[in-house]
């Protein structure tokens, strides 16, 4: 009772153990590095399980080698037992045996004897002294050696009796012994089935973590960018996307009557985070009727300067001459009626952000003039065109 009590609280705290450690390791990384170093952290744990599991399985092995030497010994024990049992029988069949042996010889002298009352009067009734010592010899020897098998079988009964007791106290010792290797092999296999659960969970995050990295480096993240900060399709090598996602409802380009519109739209629901396609200046962060919150930002890639503009923005993170990063969050996209009712924004008709890249140094604008603007596709490979999607 006391084990089986034992092997349930054992249960539980694996139980504990294991629930805290499926959820203790999921931490909310912000950068590549950091999950790179979560999932160098999650294959430790998983090699961890895995010793665990091979240690717990080979001891697994060894308690039931030592539970089937203990059952043989138990057996060996039993049969002993038996085999004592049968030799007590046999030596007290014999006492008897020799009981009736020795009765019947008392009675062949008392025969013998002519009066035929006793022993005594067996020695007594001698003819001559010759006559008296032949007859105390037999008496005598007759008394002496019935005794002496009387004790012999005794002492063999006694011992026997012993031997029993022995193997019966032995037989208790192993069914104890087989008890607690039977408690511990439960115990041992909660810690096995444990290991590999927890082996197998592991698994699990490793291949989500891989799966999580291959796609931030698939966004274009690089090991020390936040990562909320990364799109989700690979831009050039030192451009960010400015939203996370987007779908494009119009290309560079695009013919609208009897003018271009040379920046793309990406639609996107108002209040989306905008960012920073590059490290650059802040040129502009000013509203308007047309455009609303408008932000400009001048770039130094490869030794040449670009700029990029952000139209229809509800807010604004940032002020003229701020210095700011790629990937960093610049303000929030509008586009829609909340952007319109702040801004009176009449130059939109549904959410989006307005986006487009320029050579030079300076500010994009209009977008009905094409000036230094070019399509964004040549940094950002998920703008090529209307029904594109990031």
């Amino acid at each position: 009772m006391i084990e089986l009590k034992r092997v349930r609280n054992l249960f539980a705290i694996f139980f504990i153990v294991g629930i805290f450690f499926l959820f203790h390791i999921d931490v909310d990384a912000k950068t590549l590095r950091e999950l790179y170093n979560e999932l160098s952290q999650l294959e430790k744990s998983y090699n961890a399980a895995q010793s665990r599991s091979n240690l717990s399985k080979a001891e697994l092995a060894n308690i039931k080698t030592s539970i089937a030497s203990a059952e043989a010994e138990i057996q060996k024990a039993q049969q002993e037992i038996v085999q004592a049992e049968n030799e007590i029988k046999e030596s007290e069949q014999e006492i008897e045996k020799k009981k009736e042996e020795t009765n019947q010889m008392l009675l062949y002298l008392q025969i013998m004897n002519s009066n035929g009352d006793s022993m005594l009067e067996y020695v007594m009734d001698a003819d001559s002294y010759t006559d008296f010592i032949y007859r105390y010899a037999v008496v005598t020897q007759m008394s002496d050696y019935n005794n002496q098998l009387m004790d012999d079988l005794n002492r063999l009964i006694a011992k026997l009796n012993e031997r029993k007791i022995t193997l019966a106290n032995k037989q208790k010792e192993l069914e104890n012994k087989k008890s607690d290797l039977q408690a511990k092999y439960l115990i041992v296999q909660a810690q096995y089935q444990n290991s590999q659960e927890e082996g197998l969970s592991v698994a699990d995050q490793i291949s989500e973590k891989k799966k999580l990295i291959a796609k931030y480096k698939a966004n274009g993240c690089t090991m020390d960018q936040d990562v909320d900060h990364c799109s989700g399709l690979a831009a050039v090598d030192g451009w960010t996307y400015p939203l996370k996602s987007f779908y494009q409802s119009s290309a560079y380009a695009e013919s609208r009557g009897s003018v271009r519109h040379y920046a793309v739209d990406l639609a996107i629901g108002e209040g989306s985070p905008v960012y920073a396609v590059a490290n650059g200046i802040v040129l502009t962060a000013t509203a308007s009727s047309c455009g609303g919150m408008v932000v400009q930002i001048k770039h130094n890639y490869n030794g040449s300067y670009y700029v990029s503009l952000y139209m229809h923005l509800i807010t604004s993170y940032v002020s003229v001459g701020s210095k700011v990063t790629g990937g960093q969050v610049i303000g929030t996209s509008g586009g829609g009626p909340i952007e319109r009712a702040k801004w009176g924004d009449y130059c939109t008709e549904g959410a989006h952000l307005h986006f487009a890249m320029a050579t030079g140094a300076s500010t994009i604008g209009y977008s009905s003039q094409a000036g230094s603007t070019f399509n964004p596709v040549r940094f950002f490979p998920a703008m090529r065109g209307i029904g594109s999607r990031l």
